[in-house]
């Protein structure tokens, strides 16, 4: 088995710089624009970026049985000398680097497992009318799964996955989204497994009831007439109907489906309940419904931080304040999955909210010369920098969607 080759370097001019090569820059971080001071050429535009740095020469990485072969024509120099700082400087941009591969890593183990979630959570929905048992089964399978996911990688990467998966097509999507968010949101507010349990069971199926509503009427695009609007608002008692296993039909269960679009202020609907006569599970199912239906409904679909806000000004005094405030230090000012562009210029997909800073949160970098696989995942408070405005997707060219849309399939 060949052995490590140990690695010197050698001083090489600016002017010899080829693409391919690995250098080390003798500066701080600070002084250039890279995200690591050592890294692989990997185009002429680095070259160019680096001649403009002012630097007469760079240290070339070589393996020792090959300097002298790379070192003809070129300065050999001894190992350079290293201050304290430079050598801290270097440990932390490759602890960096290996935390980022890492997270990515455990970024596709809950995808896969996010997708299965997707797919049995289907699978339950098709079994509710032929076996109701079948049908809890699948999504006593689905909640665990995700209970699991939550527990071995967080709620980041749990989160982020959402946001991967917001446009995704069937009904399906939104139960998982709103089943996560509440389990998330439901922990923060404090309450205890076996209430997040029946809060789980009631947000993967509080929607099913649309299974038998017209796509014409889901999706119609121009006011809904009257008796439309009246089918529309059925669909909780449709669920009801549906739900009549004896596992789905626990009471507290249905007590949740029935009543997830009710408002404190007696807005709401089927019954027009008013404050403590709608429970707290409910009220956390109507923010986590409320949030993803404004990110993914039919006739609204904003961005997450324009979600929130929406929140706050249109629906004061309907929902619990207490909770969407919750919402707001779980997913942040700049929610989970948010495109947004840094006080640096670079664009950036939010990881989690900052600790302190709101618009200083954990990202994933747009770095074309990192693969993708590898991208930064950062602290925004640790780099100096800040949020400058949420960015639209629309507004990003096809390559720079593709890398920080963090989706590695469909389901």
């Amino acid at each position: 088995m060949r052995g490590r080759m140990a690695v010197t370097e050698i001083q090489l001019p600016i002017e010899k710089l080829q693409v391919g090569q690995a250098i080390r820059l003798p500066l701080s971080w600070k002084e250039h624009p890279f995200l690591f001071s050592r890294f692989t050429l990997k185009d002429n535009q680095q070259i160019a970026v680096i001649a403009r740095l002012g630097l007469k020469y760079v240290y070339l990485q070589v393996e020792e049985s090959e300097s002298s072969r790379q070192s003809e024509g070129l300065a050999v120099s001894e190992p350079p000398s290293v201050t304290e700082e430079e050598w801290a400087e270097r440990q932390a941009e490759e602890q960096q680097r290996l935390e980022s591969i890492e997270y990515h890593r455990q970024l596709r183990r809950c995808e896969q497992g996010y997708l299965k979630v997707l797919e049995q959570t289907r699978g339950a929905y098709g079994y509710l009318a032929a076996s109701p048992d079948r049908a809890f089964a699948e999504a006593s399978a689905a909640i665990g799964l995700l209970l699991e996911q939550l527990d071995a990688y967080g709620e980041k990467i749990l989160l982020l996955q959402l946001a991967a998966h917001q446009m995704g097509k069937g009904l399906h999507y939104h139960g998982v989204a709103v089943c996560a968010l509440a389990i998330v949101l439901g922990r923060h507010c404090g309450f205890d497994s076996a209430d997040l349990r029946l809060l789980a069971m009631a947000a993967l199926f509080h929607d099913v009831g649309k299974l038998r509503i017209p796509h014409s009427i889901l999706n119609k695009r121009i006011p809904l007439t009257r008796p439309e609007q009246a089918y529309l608002e059925a669909h909780p008692k449709l669920a009801l109907e549906m739900l009549r296993g004896a596992a789905l039909g626990h009471k507290r269960i249905r007590l949740m489906v029935a009543n997830h679009h009710e408002m404190l202020d007696g807005s709401g609907y089927p019954q027009g309940l008013r404050g403590a006569q709608i429970c707290p599970l409910t009220q956390v199912l109507s923010v986590a419904n409320e949030y993803d239906h404004l990110i993914n409904g039919s006739h609204k679909q904003l961005s997450p931080h324009l979600a929130l806000a929406y929140l706050f000004k249109h629906r004061r005094g309907q929902l619990n304040l207490d909770y969407v405030q919750t919402l707001v230090k779980v997913l942040g000012l700049y929610p989970t999955g948010s495109l947004v562009r840094l006080s640096s210029g670079d664009v950036a997909k939010v990881v989690a909210a900052g600790k302190g800073d709101q618009k200083a949160p954990e990202v994933i970098l747009y770095d074309p010369r990192v693969p993708r696989r590898e991208a930064p995942v950062v602290s925004l408070a640790k780099l100096g920098l800040t949020v400058v405005a949420p960015v639209a997707e629309s507004e990003l060219p096809g390559s720079v969607r593709d890398y920080l849309s963090l989706n590695l399939g469909g389901a």
